[in-house]
Parts: C-alpha cells; sequence; structure tokens
C-alpha cells in the first residue's frame, strides 16, 4: 500500500481516537460532577437529573457524527438521509417522542421529583431518576421499575410526598362495656402526648360503627408527611395498649 495513502489513514484514525478520547472522558468525568454542582444549586435535582442525562444523550450523537466525520465518511449526505429518513422514524416512534414531550411537561410543571413517593396503578414506590423517556421508580422491597412519561400526564398519579403533612387512621373496636366518653378522653390523650402528632388540625374520635356486639371507633390525627408511615405503624399498638389498660383497671 503507498504510504502516503496509509499516512492518510492513519491521520484519520488519530484524529478520531482525539475527538473520541476527550469525549468519552468529558462523558465519564464532567457529568457527574455537573449533576452534583446543580443539585448543590438551586436547581431542582429532578431537574438536574433530567437536563444530566439529555445532555449526555447529545454529547454522544455530536461524537459519533465527528468521528464519523474524520473516518471519511460524507456526514453532509449522511444528514440528509438521516433527516429523510427521519419522517418514517418518527412515525414509528411516536410513542417515544410522545414520552420525550410528557417528560418535558413533567419537568416544567414539577408533577413529580426525584425522592417524591408515588403510586400509578399497582406501583409504589420513591422517584430515583427522571429520564428523557421515563422514570425510575424503587419500591419499598427494592424492586426497580421503569415508568413511561406518557403514564405520568395521561393517567392519575398519587404524590404521597407533594404536600407536607398528612392525615393518619385508625379503627379500634370496644365492648359494650366500655365507657365510650373515658375510652375516646384516653385516646386523645395519648394522642397528644406523641409529639409527632401535630396539634392543628386536632385529632378526631368518632364512632363509625355501632351494633349490640361492639362500638367501632374511628380515630384520625394529623402528622408530617415525613413521620407518616412510622405514626402509622407504631400508634395504633399504643392505642390499643391504651384502651386495654382501662379495662384492667375497671376489672
Amino acid at each position: 500500500m503507498d504510504p502516503q495513502i496509509t499516512w492518510v489513514y492513519a491521520h484519520r484514525d488519530l484524529a478520531a481516537v482525539l475527538i473520541l478520547a476527550p469525549d468519552w472522558l468529558a462523558v465519564r468525568f464532567l457529568l457527574g460532577p455537573l449533576r452534583r454542582l446543580l443539585e448543590r444549586g438551586r436547581a431542582d435535582p429532578s431537574v438536574a437529573s433530567f437536563l444530566v442525562n439529555s445532555l449526555r444523550s447529545a454529547i454522544v450523537v455530536v461524537v459519533i457524527l465527528a468521528v464519523l466525520q474524520q473516518l471519511g465518511v460524507e456526514t453532509t449526505s449522511l444528514l440528509t438521509v438521516l433527516a429523510a429518513a427521519g419522517l418514517a422514524v418518527a412515525l414509528s416512534l411516536q410513542g417515544s417522542l410522545a414520552n420525550f414531550a410528557s417528560g418535558l411537561i413533567v419537568l416544567s410543571f414539577r408533577m413529580v421529583r426525584v425522592g417524591d413517593l408515588i403510586e400509578l396503578g399497582d406501583v409504589r414506590g420513591r422517584v430515583t431518576e427522571l429520564l428523557p423517556f421515563h422514570i425510575i421508580v424503587v419500591t419499598a422491597d427494592n424492586q426497580r421499575i421503569t415508568i413511561p412519561n406518557t403514564q405520568l400526564t395521561n393517567s392519575p398519579v398519587r404524590n404521597h410526598s407533594a404536600l407536607p403533612n398528612r392525615r393518619v387512621q385508625w379503627t379500634l373496636a370496644l365492648t359494650p362495656d366500655d365507657d365510650l366518653a373515658t375510652s375516646k378522653n384516653a385516646l386523645l390523650t395519648e394522642l397528644r402526648a406523641d409529639p409527632r402528632v401535630l396539634p392543628e388540625p386536632p385529632a378526631q374520635i368518632y364512632v363509625q360503627e355501632w351494633t349490640h356486639e361492639k362500638r367501632l371507633l374511628a380515630i384520625a390525627a394529623w402528622t408530617t408527611t415525613t413521620d407518616y408511615l412510622t405514626v402509622q405503624q407504631e400508634l395504633l399498638e399504643s392505642l390499643g395498649l391504651r384502651l386495654q389498660s382501662l379495662r384492667g383497671s375497671r376489672a
């Protein structure tokens, strides 16, 4: 082979490597710090996640085109062919384009953020990633679930983390021999003694069901969203033990 031709090909290969190497390093070592910088600043974690993942995809596309051009591929005609094929591809990828548009809507209106606990259909978990076409949710039993963005804009989404306070509820059964007023006052005292239960709105206790065999009490109180799960799980036992102590003292 002609040495001059060999040198031309070697020069192209070297140029392609010189383009590819720094861009690969940029994707690997700059996007992570950029995300952390955005999250430490005023940028919402959801915005940071969406921007960094979109920037990564854009860099990869630009690098591929630049490498192909250095290797002698006519990118102008390639782009023309891609543009011509773009319409057909777009028609076949209507779902993906709809997911991307839905992702922009979710991000713009902050419908869902990284860290939110959401419920969509039979999926319930915490949002860990906001991506251009889907979001990543991790469930309580550590399952990783991918949800297309269109489901967030086309279906009802229950966001358990959106508001600062939540109401917790329990039901407890009284026997016909239990004094209703004394039992309600004891339960209210138990609720007020727990610092996680908010004083406003005040706790409520009312009879939900009245039969010859039992009186079913409905108990409702307010707590912060952060404490919701522990209060819901732990206070039922405390309230039940309080009623049990009342029966023991009466006996």
